[in-house]
């Protein structure tokens, strides 16, 4: 039987979960916890990949959502370290913190503001305007990936909006393809070539 890092990931994580609820908020058994949970959320994490496709696809291209899935959360940590709070609480003085309304108004426009982006089609921007919701306001700004069920919707009687989306995304993932795939091939190393297609070439 080969155990994937997932299963002692998941088991870490509940222990250093639990163990971190019950040892309180200080001391070292809640910085020991805290370790522990780190240590399996980072296992499960590595396995993104085969957990969502079902499958040991740790070595194909499907396996580079792992990586991605990482990266990402490590740039949310260090956002998280530098003081970024969700949602721009970071922001409110102590009286607007106090004040329940003021809480609760500005989480949910800058919930708004992410959700917004996330229907634009721009995933990873919307994840990080949870934490920085001045990115929100740029994702909305700017034109909404073809595809996407904004532009689905909303572009569909524009040609002229939905052409100048695609030539956008076009140039897009055009100049950033290439750095983000070797970024991901110096974290986890190149696919495995697809066999499909070396046979095809032969």
């Amino acid at each position: 039987m080969h155990i994937h890092h997932v299963v002692p990931g998941v088991i870490l994580t509940v222990l250093g979960g639990f163990g971190a609820v019950a040892s309180g908020r200080h001391g070292f058994g809640s910085a020991a916890f805290a370790v522990v949970f780190g240590v399996g959320a980072g296992l499960v994490l590595d396995e993104f990949a085969l957990i969502l496709h079902l499958d040991d696809v740790y070595w194909t291209e499907e396996g580079r959502k792992s990586v991605e899935v990482v990266v990402l959360t490590a740039a949310l940590v260090g956002l998280m370290l530098s003081g970024f709070s969700p949602f721009g609480v970071n922001d409110m003085s102590q009286d607007e913190l106090k004040d329940r309304g003021s809480v609760i108004s500005t989480v949910l426009v800058n919930f708004l503001f992410a959700l917004g982006v996330l229907l634009k089609g721009k995933t990873r921007m919307a994840i990080f305007s949870v934490v920085v919701p001045f990115v929100g306001i740029i994702g909305l700004v700017r034109l909404a990936r073809p595809g996407s069920p904004w532009a689905r919707r909303l572009y569909r009687r524009r040609p002229r909006a939905r052409a100048k989306a695609i030539l956008r995304a076009y140039h897009h993932d055009r100049r950033w393809a290439g750095p983000r795939r070797r970024l991901e091939d110096l974290i986890g190393g190149k696919p495995d070539p697809d066999p499909a297609l070396d046979a095809g070439r032969r």
